[in-house]
């Protein structure tokens, strides 16, 4: 498919980070998992690299042609089937732990969801409770 040449790439980027919610080129790094400069790349280029369009499909059900051009359907439409697991991904981006998170909170956290997985609601108490 190779990537797309947009006439109005300022309009076009500005949808993407108004949908990815990224208000900086480092943002839209993190989102789409490559460096910062290959994102200023792609826009001294005009281009959209395929990549993004893919992980704007699967990341948010934003449709491609909306991106790249402003007009048709913004998202995808979901089938029955697709529900469940646009209802699983919203599950585990609710559940995600916070990005500043001391690593105690975490493991605690963790464990107690696991425990409560299992059917257990209490935690058991560590040595160092006790005492």
């Amino acid at each position: 498919m190779g990537d797309k040449f947009i006439p109005d790439y300022a309009e076009a980027f500005a949808r993407i980070q108004e949908v990815t919610g990224c208000g900086t080129q480092q943002e839209l790094a993190v989102f789409f998992g490559v460096k910062q400069s290959s994102i200023s790349d792609a826009k001294k280029r005009g281009h959209i690299p395929d990549s993004w369009l893919l992980a704007l499909v699967r990341k948010r059900s934003i449709t491609p042609d909306w991106i790249l051009t402003g007009q048709g359907a913004r998202f995808l439409r979901h089938t029955d089937d697709d529900v469940s697991a646009a209802v699983q991904v919203e599950y585990r981006m609710e559940i995600r732990p916070p990005e500043r998170c001391a690593a105690q909170e975490l493991v605690t956290e963790l464990v107690r969801r696991a425990l409560e997985s299992l059917g257990q609601n209490e935690m058991p108490s560590s040595k160092a409770d006790q005492g």
